[in-house]
């Protein structure tokens, strides 16, 4: 069966599709859009054919493409799915400042851009649809996109929750690897604080895990900010924060904490 391709420019890059009389069989070639944004295509490739969600909405349809010279199997996503995908992606792992922007860019607009594209006229021309009518189908597709999203996201938090409360259980000892600003001072015997300085220093560990690639994490109650053990290692004893330290603990290069590598190496999100 011959199927049309409908390119849209996005942002100096092309997005190829599938047209089709609805978003779910309205579909979206994933290499260019991964490509563009600067991702590593192969892991999003696994993520989308693993992904107990996206893989029931993902087709590999064999299609000669713009500039090829021969027909090959390409990766499908169905349209009400691209979103979905998108939240998928943390821009707080990803060190490259390029890269970053670039995916912000697409969450904030992608899907968006290829909705209107497609059914935009078709829902401006709906003189048959009353506001409520038209409300209604739309507030019924962000209801089901947030059940979706939070049955995806939930046990992750609530699995992240858990791993910040106790990451390493040896022998009855629970070995803590984040902590708020605040605690960290405790833990180095920073005793003489002035007013304001566990938020300098909170700001401060927020740009340091930024720098050496870690996420900065939230306590579940407060939501406070918490960081890594490594990066409050780094910046307590080698970096800014060594100043405060008491002289008893100063000659130390590491307070019994292990180096580790930064956990997001490559920008595959």
């Amino acid at each position: 069966m011959s199927k049309q391709l409908t390119t849209i420019d996005f942002h100096g890059s092309k997005l190829i599709a599938i047209a089709g009389d609805r978003p779910e069989n309205t579909l979206v070639a994933m290499k260019p859009i991964v490509e563009g944004m600067g991702l590593d295509w192969t892991y999003q490739s696994r993520k989308l054919q693993s992904h107990p969600v996206l893989s029931t909405c993902v087709a590999i349809t064999a299609i000669q493409m713009e500039g090829d010279d021969q027909v090959r199997d390409h990766t499908f996503l169905a349209l009400n799915r691209l979103n979905f995908w998108l939240a998928t992606i943390h821009p707080d792992r990803i060190k490259d400042d390029g890269v970053r922007q670039a995916v912000i860019v697409y969450q904030t607009e992608l899907a968006d851009v290829a909705f209107n594209h497609f059914f935009g006229k078709a829902i401006s021309a709906g003189a048959h649809l009353n506001a409520q009518q038209t409300g209604g189908i739309v507030k019924a597709g962000l209801g089901k996109l947030k059940r979706e999203l939070l049955a995806e996201l939930v046990p992750q938090f609530t699995a992240l929750a858990e791993e910040l409360r106790t990451i390493h259980r040896p022998v009855g000892v629970a070995v803590v690897t984040h902590r708020t600003a605040k605690r960290w001072l405790d833990h180095y015997g920073i005793t003489k604080r002035p007013k304001g300085l566990a938020l300098r220093i909170s700001n401060a560990l927020a740009r340091q895990s930024n720098r050496m690639g870690y996420a900065v994490s939230y306590t579940a109650e407060e939501e406070k900010r918490t960081f890594h053990e490594v990066v409050a290692n780094a910046y307590f004893t080698v970096g800014a924060g060594r100043h405060l330290l008491p002289k008893s603990v100063k000659g130390q290069k590491e307070m019994r904490l292990e180096a580790a590598q930064p956990p997001f190496a490559k920008a595959s999100a």
